[in-house]
């Protein structure tokens, strides 16, 4: 909306929020006249290069060129740059306008009651003209003024609702400025708690001073008589002995060993391995424990029947079997199943104190080996340990934990593991 009111040497054209565009010569020295009790404050006084581009920009506008006031015109006149220059590289008419509407702001901060404003609002090389407050109460009153060109009595701008306007500008904002923080901030503690979460499930295993063993499952699977590697058979030839079931580990579990290996390695901790065959009750009271496999390696399967979740045989089925829900018996495989047909596998999570050993026992066991190898991704994957800050209760990091995951198979290679059941204590 455009009002109009009546000046003595002319009518001046004033939109709804107080600026208005001077359109007599009376007005103009006006502008004139308060540019130079700008230039010459001390927020000017001392800077020649933002003082000719105000100077600059409100002259142009006065003669009624304010339609030319782009970057590059302002660039070209004002800062002798060469005509074709690239303004996305060079800020400088940027920079430098951006310091003027801050001067500005700081000039009319001081005690300027009364004065015209000047003003460079943001996204704009035009000066803003508009009367302060208290000139603008001092004008006739709009009765006075006698009718506009419409017929109708002339309405006197409202300050208060140029205030307003500019209120609630800097709410929204304020209000931008602080949700902004705050996601900011619930990222930064999502991301603090994703570290916490991994560093915390590790601290008793990597602040140890002894040595990790970390234990593998093999071919012979616990299956062999106790002993048999300190008492060989003088007969066993090399190929034998090379090809024999105590030797043999499979593929996916070698894997999860070496990514806990590296774990190892990357915090400075020292550690050894050892196959199941191998270790004997005394490595493990020796330090903390990594338990790699579950139906092959068989100090896990002595640590897992005292537990909520347990590993139960149904001729060639094997299923976790949760203790407080006996019926349920989907977390289950089928050993006869050709290994490419296998679409889902399951892994049970442990970080247990032994209390045979009372040693720190960390186990990453599959029903197959499938899912040995996505509870070994499980636990050395920052961004997966999400999922047990998800679920884990206060306190959890001096609590021990038994966790069930599920993890889709495909073609004989398994995917991101899935928390299907807790138990801490």
């Amino acid at each position: 909306m455009v009002t109009q009111n009546e000046r003595v040497d002319g009518p001046t054209l004033r939109t709804s929020d107080g600026f208005f565009h001077p359109s007599t010569n009376l007005e103009r020295e006006e502008v004139r006249k308060q540019l130079r009790k700008i230039l010459a404050s001390q927020v000017f006084h001392n800077s020649k290069r933002y003082a000719t581009v105000l100077k600059y920009i409100v002259d142009q506008t006065l003669e009624g060129c304010g339609d030319r006031l782009k970057e590059r015109t302002i660039g070209i006149e004002v800062f002798h740059r060469a005509p074709d220059y690239d303004t996305a590289a060079d800020h400088a008419v940027r920079s430098a306008v951006a310091e003027v509407r801050k001067r500005l702001a700081q000039y009319y901060l001081q005690d300027v009651r009364g004065q015209l404003r000047i003003e460079v609002l943001p996204g704009s090389y035009v000066p803003q003209f508009r009367w302060a407050e208290e000139h603008l109460s001092s004008a006739p009153a709009a009765s006075d003024a006698g009718p506009n060109q419409t017929g109708n009595a002339a309405a006197p701008p409202s300050v208060e609702r140029v205030n307003r306007r500019l209120w609630l500008r800097h709410w929204w904002l304020t209000a931008a400025c602080l949700i902004l923080l705050a996601s900011l901030a619930a990222l930064l503690v999502v991301f603090t708690r994703q570290q916490d979460t991994f560093d915390s499930f590790w601290k008793p295993i990597l602040s140890s001073r002894a040595p990790v063993l970390l234990c593998i499952g093999n071919v012979q699977g616990g299956l062999g008589p106790q002993g048999e590697r300190q008492n060989p058979s003088p007969t066993l030839t090399l190929s034998d002995f090379q090809n024999s079931a105590i030797e043999t580990v499979n593929e996916h579990d070698a894997i999860t060993a070496a990514k806990f290996a590296g774990l190892m390695e990357a915090d400075g901790q020292r550690y050894e391995f050892k196959s199941q065959s191998d270790a004997t009750f005394t490595d493990l009271q020796r330090g903390p424990t990594i338990l790699v496999g579950l139906l092959n390696n068989s100090w896990t399967e002595r640590l897992v029947p005292k537990l909520r979740f347990t590993v139960e045989q149904s001729s060639t089925k094997w299923m976790i079997r949760d203790s407080n829900n006996p019926s349920r018996q989907d977390w289950s495989v089928d050993y006869s199943t050709p290994y490419l047909d296998v679409t889902r596998d399951y892994a049970l999570v442990l970080r247990v104190l032994d209390p045979k050993t009372e040693q720190m026992v960390v186990v990453a066991a599959g029903i197959t080996v499938f899912g040995t190898s996505a509870a070994g991704d499980f636990l050395t994957n920052k961004n997966d340990m999400r999922k047990l800050a998800a679920i884990a209760p206060p306190g959890w990091e001096k609590k021990n934990m038994e966790i069930v995951l599920s993890t889709d198979v495909i073609r004989g290679r398994s995917g991101p593991a899935t928390v299907v059941a807790a138990q801490f204590w």
